[in-house]
């Protein structure tokens, strides 16, 4: 029976195929109340549950993708908004850096950590003045 390759314990699918076979006259609800060890009131609930669910799958659905809840959408929002403030943060350090970099290129260093040549000058003069001095 098809029951048997379903997932679930042997006790959900031992109840699915008693119930299965009441409903197909196979079984009565006395003898499905006798299999299960149950009372006839149980076994009405629990018929009526299954109905319930398989009903309830059965319903048409929207064809494509879930709608996001409003929740996820508003999360998402407030996640992209959060990103957009950070890199209007970093677009204006960028600019910073830029504009030091052209009206003040000797404090920048090359990756080394010494000091590019423009800033070397200093040095030179030094340098000048310690020949001058022998």
């Amino acid at each position: 029976m098809l029951v048997d390759c379903l997932d679930g314990s042997e006790t959900a699918r031992l109840r699915l195929r008693i119930i299965i076979q009441t409903l197909t006259g196979e079984l009565t609800i006395s003898q499905a109340c006798q299999r299960l060890g149950i009372g006839r009131s149980r076994f009405h609930q629990l018929r009526q549950r299954f109905l319930a669910s398989a009903t309830d799958l059965l319903e048409p659905m929207p064809r494509g993708p879930a709608p996001q809840t409003p929740d996820a959408k508003d999360a998402r929002i407030a996640q992209l908004q959060k990103e957009i403030a950070q890199l209007k943060l970093d677009l204006t350090a960028a600019h910073v850096r830029e504009e030091i970099a052209l009206v003040m290129p000797h404090v920048l260093k090359n990756h080394s950590g010494k000091k590019t040549k423009h800033s070397a000058r200093p040095n030179a003069k030094r340098g000048n003045s310690a020949r001058l001095a022998r």
